[in-house]
């Protein structure tokens, strides 16, 4: 089974929208594309469609693909990085922030416009499955991702105020969730809870920020009550499990990489 990982679907800041229509076709048309729930026992040449973050870009342009070709999807949020309201905005403006501003605004000012309201996700309800992405998707100074890149490296802004003076290029960067196994355990627990009561729906898989993990994590994941776990590690997978692989999707692939690796992973 292909599971497919996108961020965005945005003309500047993500796959832009026809690309990732062409795509969402080719899927139709070519692969069975399956629920989270199908998932769990797929057909041959299957494919589940998931986005990490939640970007208010997801609603306005992906959204209406996925629904006028009743293909469903999986939508991995962090609760803290979400617009606290039941507000369902109909304008593409609040997607045009690039990445490292949006995170950025939302860390340093507390403003998350630029990331999905709870409304809207009760709103794509008809297409989407809603997981957790952790609690907070911050950061932590130390070994497990990659090195800090400098001021586009919006991870920094997840740290606190002495960690970003004293940070340098190139300092190692982790989630917090493997940094701190005892934060890890309350992020996982408190998103879970979060999203099950804002939007009534049952919560059972998550995806690791920045795909990083430890044994321990794995299994802090299933004593909460995750029976799944997105990584980053590309692959393809015979059925979910407690790892399950996915391939990446950025606004640099074209239709040809799309259409190859597609039909590669998905058997």
């Amino acid at each position: 089974m292909l599971v497919l990982l996108y961020h965005r679907v945005h003309p500047r800041f993500g796959v832009h929208p026809e690309l990732f229509k062409e795509q969402m076709f080719f899927l139709r048309r070519h692969l069975k594309v399956v629920s989270l729930k199908e998932a769990e026992n797929p057909p041959p040449f299957s494919a589940l469609v998931t986005f990490d973050d939640g970007f208010y870009d997801v609603f306005h342009y992906a959204y209406p693909v996925l629904k006028e070709l009743s293909i469903p999807a999986v939508i991995f949020v962090s609760p803290e990085r979400l617009l606290n309201s039941q507000v369902v905005r109909r304008t593409p403006e609040p997607s045009n922030r690039s990445t490292c501003e949006a995170f950025r605004n939302s860390f340093l000012k507390g403003d998350n416009s630029a990331f999905l309201s709870w409304g809207e996700l009760k709103e794509m309800g008809d297409v989407f499955s809603v997981q957790s992405h952790g609690l907070s998707h911050r950061a932590a100074v130390g070994q497990g991702g990659k090195p800090y890149g400098g001021e586009d490296d919006w991870r920094v802004f997840s740290l606190s105020e002495e960690e970003r003076e004293n940070l340098s290029k190139g300092a190692p960067l982790t989630s917090i969730l493997v940094a701190d196994p005892e934060r890890a355990r309350k992020e996982l627990r408190s998103s879970k809870e979060l999203i099950e009561n804002r939007l009534g729906t049952e919560v059972n898989s998550i995806a690791f920020p920045w795909g990083i993990y430890s044994r321990e994590l794995l299994e802090t994941a299933r004593e909460e009550g995750y029976r799944f776990c997105f990584t980053t590690e590309r692959g393809w997978n015979r059925r979910l499990s407690c790892k399950v692989k996915r391939l990446a999707v950025g606004e640099r692939k074209d239709m040809g990489w799309f259409r190859t690796r597609s039909l590669l992973y998905s058997l």
